[in-house]
């Protein structure tokens, strides 16, 4: 069994799904299946704050009730595909490997709990922005990007124009 895929097969396979999933009325993203679930949290202690809510705009529905969408289901399938992926292959969480990178360890030292902090809180911060700007980075740029969407293509070059000095800066190499 081959582990992984090249990039060419993800791109070709993730192009179809894009497409299937256009053609369905709908576009790739996660950020709302995030909303949903802090409504959720949030009805459960007052019903009342969910429709004026920015959080959570655009995930009632035309019931006004939140629901459980297709998006949804697909982030729990990324969580449970990733567990399920990794008791397939066996990888215990003792292997640090596949927590900390080479140049994160080079540059930080071999310390998980301060990566797995800063994953979280970069995470967190990802998804307020991405809720903010009307989309995720899938939706933006996989579904946004195919359509020519200008705000996409926008997101886009931002992506770009920050993460790839972000990553120069954070995992430069010490000369000597």
């Amino acid at each position: 069994m081959k582990a992984k895929w090249s990039w060419v097969t993800g791109g070709i396979v993730l192009g179809i799904l894009n497409i299937l999933i256009f053609l369905s009325g709908n576009h790739l993203g996660t950020t709302t299946a995030y909303a949903q679930t802090s409504g959720y949290i949030t009805q459960f202690f007052s019903v009342n704050i969910i429709p004026v809510s920015s959080w959570t705009a655009g995930t009632c529905g035309t019931t006004g009730v939140l629901q459980v969408s297709w998006q949804w289901m697909l982030v729990l399938g990324i969580f449970l595909g990733g567990f399920l992926g990794k008791a397939i292959h066996g990888k215990g969480i003792k292997e640090i490997k596949e927590i900390i990178s080479d140049p994160w360890i080079e540059r930080f030292g071999n310390r998980p709990r301060l990566r797995i902090l800063l994953a979280f809180i970069g995470g967190v911060i990802m998804i307020i922005g991405a809720r903010l700007a009307g989309g995720c980075t899938s939706s933006h740029v996989i579904s946004g990007m195919s359509q020519m969407a200008v705000s996409s293509l926008l997101f886009g070059v931002a992506v770009f124009a920050s993460g790839i000095p972000a990553a120069i800066l954070i995992y430069r190499r010490n000369e000597r």
